[in-house]
């Protein structure tokens, strides 16, 4: 009896392990990817271990070695960024809406975008990488409409360099005051680690200080 629950025990750890594996895999930021993807090679390289396939348990850990490796070439290399303002009836800023509508209307729809009177390209080694678009008042607050971020950027670098460690590049746009509705929970908890502040009695919408 023992033998049968110890058994049914390993077997479910790895069923567990590969639903880590899995999950990984659906990860729209390449940070979460790695990441849970290394969770889970450990936690099958553990499995493969109580199960003694030894060629499995040395895949796993090479899988979880080269995620070591890309998590470190992400996080240590140098990159340069820099904001380029757009108008709001740019063709290309049109085109790029429509590529990425399905993820974009998530944040706003296009009629409440075109309403912005602010459109910027945020750019990574040259490359645009997000999309900053709201409002701009006389008073310097600036109401985001949509900060968007393609997958292969998804890292919060964009935000915590715009954000965070260089707010110059808004300041020097005339911004004093960032204005942000969170669409969804995981919007918040994005608008909570950059730095802003919910409103009081109302968790919904956040403002931080430039």
């Amino acid at each position: 009896m023992y033998e049968l629950i110890s058994t049914n025990w390993v077997e479910w750890f790895g069923y567990a392990a590969s639903l880590v594996v899995l999950i990984s895999l659906t990860m729209s930021s390449i940070i979460k990817l790695r990441l849970i993807n290394f969770i889970g090679c450990l936690l099958f390289a553990a499995f493969a271990y109580f199960i003694n396939s030894w060629p499995t348990v040395a895949m796993n850990l090479g899988i979880a070695v080269i995620n070591i490796y890309f998590l470190y070439k992400i996080y240590s290399t140098k990159e340069e960024f820099k904001i380029v303002a757009t108008s709001i009836d740019s063709e290309y800023l049109r085109h790029f809406l429509t590529n990425n509508q399905e993820e974009i209307t998530k944040q706003a729809s296009f009629a409440e975008l075109y309403r912005a009177n602010r459109v910027f390209y945020m750019l990574r080694d040259d490359n645009i990488a997000g999309l900053l678009i709201g409002y701009l008042d006389e008073a310097g607050h600036f109401e985001i409409y949509l900060d968007y971020v393609v997958p292969k950027y998804r890292d919060y670098k964009l935000g915590t360099y715009y954000f965070k460690t260089h707010k110059e590049f808004l300041k020097n746009r005339g911004i004093q005051v960032l204005k942000a509705a969170a669409s969804h929970y995981m919007h918040r908890d994005y608008l909570i680690k950059m730095g802003f502040v919910a409103k009081a009695n109302d968790q919904l919408h956040f403002e931080k200080q430039i």
